[in-house]
């Protein structure tokens, strides 16, 4: 697939500028998003209350999901990365609820994607560690370094997640933020080289998340919207030369073991600055579905949404034409945040 080279001087194709209709509800993103990392009290109290909820039922046929997955493109030889949130989803058949809570649906739901894909497809799934949340709630020093072992390290966005780097035949990238598992045919390409002395970025141009758009893959969710956990949609912002926010990145030095040794290595990483306060998620998931890009439906009351990774790439090149989408309020950045030049 060929996507827009990153050094490529391409003439602007769609403004990013909001309309007079995005202004208000992009005030209140801002001054939420505002409050909610200003007050560590509100930070706390929000996550008291998301352990007592229990997650909304969502339950369909174990038949009609292997039959919606087929129809979205989930197909021998595909290459499919996977985003799930399982709690509280249930598959039935038989007449009777199978045993579908915690690993038993896991291993449903990746029985199923595999059995499609067959040996000739790859699945890829995100395999963050908690160490990555944690330093969004407290800055690091600069002293500190954080240890990754991909033999060893939990995964912490979601049990079928960690289920699936642990499973016979997936590999896991060595690069220590925003790390990618997958199996398959295009496992070795995905994950090869994205740890280098080039101070790589966790979706760049060394990246497994780049490649997956370059081979345009299919992007599918399960139990959860897409448009909150669109990890791609970092790729354009670290691949594109022509970035104009000024000290966007970080440099952030990781302890990486690697057949038994441990080896210190320096990436770059988003400065959290820009993601607490600026990243304005909730506008950028309407522009996705409002453009067609993300595909949104459900089969029974399971959420199902899909998308093409090259036409997320394409969607976010295009909208970082004329501004830095989905970054808003730079203004209120400490220092100027524009390049110069």
């Amino acid at each position: 697939m060929n996507l827009v080279s990153p050094g490529k001087d391409t003439a602007r194709l769609t403004s990013g500028v909001p309309g007079l209709l995005d202004v208000p509800w992009l005030a209140a993103e801002r001054l939420l998003r505002h409050i909610y990392w200003s007050w560590p009290t509100l930070r706390r109290w929000r996550k008291r209350r998301e352990r007592r909820r229990r997650p909304a039922l969502q339950a369909c046929a174990r038949e009609d999901l292997r039959e919606c997955l087929r129809a979205i493109g989930v197909i021998e030889g595909a290459l499919v990365l996977l985003h799930t949130r399982i709690t509280g989803v249930h598959f039935h058949g038989g007449g009777s609820f199978l045993e579908a809570n915690g690993w038993s649906a896991s291993e449903i739901l990746l029985s199923e994607v595999m059995d499609l894909l067959g040996p000739a497809g790859t699945l890829a799934m995100p395999t963050n560690a908690k160490y990555q949340t944690d330093a969004l709630e407290e800055r690091h020093s600069g002293c500190e370094i954080a240890v990754y072992d991909p033999a060893r390290t939990p995964c912490a966005v979601g049990l079928i997640n960690d289920f699936f780097w642990r499973s016979k035949g997936v590999r896991r990238s060595l690069f220590p933020f925003n790390m990618l598992a997958a199996c398959g045919p295009l496992a070795d390409e995905l994950l090869r080289d994205n740890l280098n002395e080039r101070k790589p970025s966790p979706h760049g141009v060394d990246s497994g998340y780049y490649r997956i758009c370059r081979h345009n893959g299919l992007v599918v969710s399960v139990g959860v919207p897409l448009r909150e956990c669109l990890t791609l949609a970092h790729v354009v912002e670290e691949v594109r030369a022509d970035w104009p926010i000024r000290d966007f990145f970080t440099e952030r030095r990781y302890q990486v073991v690697q057949g038994g040794i441990a080896r210190e290595w320096t990436v770059r990483v988003l400065r959290e600055e820009y993601e607490k306060f600026c990243h304005c998620r909730k506008k950028m998931g309407r522009d996705l579905v409002a453009e067609g890009v993300i595909h949104e439906g459900s089969v029974g009351t399971v959420r199902v949404d899909w998308a093409r990774a090259a036409e997320i790439y394409e969607f976010f090149w295009r909208k970082t034409m004329e501004r830095p989408y989905p970054y808003y309020g730079l203004w209120m950045m400490r220092k100027p945040w524009r390049k110069a030049g």
